[in-house]
């Protein structure tokens, strides 16, 4: 019997948990990839038991502790550093994990086959036939295969040949990721320490091989430049009288190790999926990253996507099946995570006093719906 080729744009963390399920489940994924070198840009990560479940699953659960952080809560605080809740994480019968994304990304690509793999190829146009697909590069290349995977990201080429090309909405943030090798006496190991001010917040924690990862999220219209006194800068003079350890960590990253990016997300919408085509990460459900799971859901992606192949002989059906199985998952964290950054807009000096004492009070509450959506298991 055959074994069915599967077609997969984009080598990021999506593509590559792709890849890897799809090997291990007896299929032959080809993976094509834009960017000339076999890289994750960004900093940290918090993979969380949804997650390090789907790590266990593919059998690298091990590996990721090995190079990664055990997290043991996530604590949240004013901008001042008062407590407002403290979460535990060690309830869960998984770890969770702090992790740079290029060792996740390295732990799934060294499993796959080098061969599984095409550098610097820009996609360009798929073509449908009767039961296969052929796709079309930049470069002339064409392959034909089975069936096509878009995971190529939040503005996916895949996706608007597929969908259309309706923009990604702009919610009005903008994050800073910074790494170093900065540890302020104040952290507590094993904590993901988050404060939440005016309109702005910050975070940090302990990653593998003893590097700190800390972000920073403001309002700002779309696009916005850098202060001409450079972004390194601007952030000590946006965080300068914020709980002490926040100014020492920018001060101790160098200005070419803060990457900045615009927040976005999309409606949740289906089908995202047509015959032999779907979408997965954030080519299907760009999320903003206030709950953490962004590289998680597309963990998740990736494994139920290579099941359903599994059990169904039938890849459009498979298909079917996946987007059925993760649309009102993906969609709920969409909305949440949306949610949750309704909270740190507060500027309103009443309204962060009336939201910091909510959380206070509601410390369990928020505690339990958290742990909703790590306790799943895909």
């Amino acid at each position: 019997m055959r074994t069915p080729k599967i077609i997969i744009i984009g080598g990021g963390i999506g593509g590559a948990a792709t890849a890897l399920a799809l090997h291990q489940a007896g299929f032959e994924p080809m993976v094509y990839e834009k960017t000339p070198t076999l890289r994750e840009v960004g900093a940290g990560i918090a993979l969380w038991a949804n997650a390090t479940y789907i790590l266990q699953q593919l059998n690298l659960l091990e590996d990721a502790i090995r190079v990664g952080c055990l997290t043991t809560n996530y604590q949240f605080l004013s901008q001042y550093g008062r407590e407002l809740v403290n979460i535990s994480l060690d309830r869960l019968e998984l770890p969770v994990i702090g992790i740079h994304r290029a060792e996740l990304h390295q732990l799934l690509w060294r499993n796959v086959p080098s061969e599984k793999f095409f550098l610097g190829e820009i996609f360009e146009k798929w073509e449908r036939h009767e039961n296969s697909v052929s796709v079309h590069f930049i470069s002339g290349l064409t392959v034909t295969g089975d069936a096509l995977i878009g995971a190529d990201g939040l503005r996916s080429r895949v996706r608007s040949l597929l969908l259309g090309n309706e923009p990604p909405i702009y919610r009005n943030f903008k994050t800073w990721r910074g790494l170093c090798d900065y540890i302020p006496s104040a952290y507590r190991p094993g904590y993901i320490h988050e404060f939440l001010g005016r309109g702005k917040g910050f975070g940090f924690m302990m990653l593998g091989k003893g590097k700190m990862y800390w972000y920073a999220a403001a309002t700002a219209p779309e696009a916005q430049p850098d202060a001409a006194i450079g972004r390194k800068r601007e952030l000590e003079n946006m965080y300068r009288d914020w709980f002490d350890a926040i100014p020492e960590f920018i001060s101790a990253t160098d200005e070419t190790n803060i990457l900045t990016t615009d927040l976005y997300d999309r409606i949740p919408i289906q089908p995202w999926s047509q015959r032999n085509i779907t979408l997965l990460g954030d080519a299907a459900h760009p999320m903003l990253p206030t709950m953490g799971q962004g590289a998680c859901t597309a963990l998740e992606d990736g494994y139920v996507l290579a099941k359903c192949l599994r059990e169904q002989s039938d890849v459009v059906a498979a298909f079917q099946k996946y987007e059925s199985l993760r649309f009102p998952r993906t969609k709920a964290i969409v909305e949440a995570s949306l949610r949750s950054s309704k909270m740190g807009k507060l500027q309103h000096p009443v309204a962060v006093r009336l939201r910091n004492g909510l959380m206070k009070m509601m410390g369990g509450v928020i505690g339990d719906s958290m742990r909703s959506f790590h306790d799943y298991r895909a």
